[in-house]
């Protein structure tokens, strides 16, 4: 018997063994995408993120604030707001971004819904002003904040070639004062201020402690607040939710000595709440429209974005279980006394949506409280249910 020859039999080695490894690497491929890749532990309820643009986009300086105390902040808008002529604009949206200053994908969700309705297209401005930090490049000489210091109402830094330090309370009064002008927005009518999470805690302070909010109506200016999924809420009296579910009690100080200093109640309010009475507070915000939104799903205790100190703990475990706590805490205080307190506030449940601006805002209550009523939401919208006073 003929032996093969030595060259025969390393080719033919040489060819199981590619064989075998080809027949491997198909396997460990197939199983690779067989697997589910485990999502990060502290991001598995954010929104995807959108996708990269071809170029930034650009926001507009605007400058406000009263004569010998100018100053400019960057405003994103679907307007030069310039140059165009703004005389057909009938409903301003202002949209207060979150945690991450990103003004520029809020302003495009904000921008995208309108766009979307033919009825409002025409006649609606957005804004989108962005309260950029201390570090952040390409603001020079703008009003910056150190950190997330603007979501409760703090004042801008003091530095060489910045102006003048302004709370971000007086922002939103400066920037409404400059939209309630006449020769320029003849047609105005509504003004809707709306933000997520951090947005969401600036917008609800800023209902809750203006002085504005009269003046603009006595103008003719309809003016409505947006609060979606903020980490805690100005709590007007010195109660929190009972551990037990059962009613507001007063919360142990041994536990939390300043569970009721500002940003969580009132004591020590800011300089720019100092002329409110306290003891009206409550009367005046109850009066205001105030459009509640919670995600069903921004239930996550452990949320890497969440307000863990002890004065929003004391609020409840979660952005959900402390948002419906202040919405059933509201009508506890509307039912008190002799004459029941008048409640103009509404308050909805997003079926499913965790902590992403874009899809609360898009949801079919969204979409109606940022644009109004008889707004057309996408057929993908999120659903809503009512959140009704306990009982009822």
């Amino acid at each position: 018997m003929r032996r093969a020859p030595a060259t025969s039999l390393s080719r033919t080695a040489l060819a199981a063994s590619l064989a075998l490894a080809t027949v491997v690497a198909v396997l460990a491929c197939a199983a690779a995408r067989a697997q589910t890749p485990l999502p990060d532990p502290y991001d598995y309820d954010e929104a995807t993120p959108a996708p990269k643009r071809a170029a930034p986009l650009r926001w507009q300086a605007v400058e406000l604030g009263r004569p010998g105390s100018r100053y400019k902040m960057p405003v994103y808008a679907n307007r030069d707001l310039t140059k165009d002529d703004l005389r057909g604009i009938k409903q301003v949206l202002i949209v207060i971004h979150g945690v991450k200053r990103d003004a520029d994908n809020y302003y495009e969700t904000a921008a995208a819904l309108v766009a979307a309705d033919p009825a409002r297209a025409g006649d609606t401005l957005v804004l989108a002003p962005r309260f950029s930090g201390s570090i952040d490049s390409g603001f020079a000489g703008m009003a910056a904040w150190r950190k997330a210091s603007w979501e409760d109402g703090q004042e801008s830094v003091q530095a060489t070639g910045r102006p003048a330090p302004v709370t971000s309370f007086q922002v939103l009064d400066d920037l409404l004062r400059s939209l309630d002008d006449r020769k320029r927005l003849p047609a105005l009518t509504g003004l809707v201020l709306a933000g997520h999470s951090a947005g969401a805690q600036l917008v609800h302070r800023y209902a809750v402690l203006n002085n504005l909010d009269g003046v603009l109506r006595r103008d003719g200016l309809a003016v409505r607040y947006v609060v979606a999924n903020p980490s805690s809420y100005l709590y007007l009296t010195n109660e929190r939710p009972r551990a037990d579910g059962k009613g507001y009690a007063p919360y142990e100080r041994g536990i939390c000595p300043t569970y009721n200093q500002y940003k969580y109640g009132t004591d020590k309010l800011p300089a720019y709440a100092r002329e409110s009475d306290d003891s009206r507070l409550f009367v005046r915000y109850a009066a205001r429209d105030v459009v509640y939104l919670l995600g069903g799903a921004d239930n996550n205790p452990e949320h890497r974005l969440l307000d863990k100190a002890c004065g929003a703990e004391a609020q409840g475990a979660t952005r959900l279980a402390r948002g419906t706590g202040y919405v059933q805490y509201e009508h506890v205080l509307a039912g008190r006394g002799a004459k029941p307190v008048p409640l103009r506030h509404a308050a909805f449940e997003v079926g499913g949506v965790g902590h992403d601006g874009k899809r609360m805002f898009g949801s079919i209550c969204g979409v109606r409280a940022l644009l109004g009523a008889d707004a057309q939401a996408s057929t993908t919208a999120a659903a809503c249910d009512i959140i009704k006073p306990r009982g009822k």
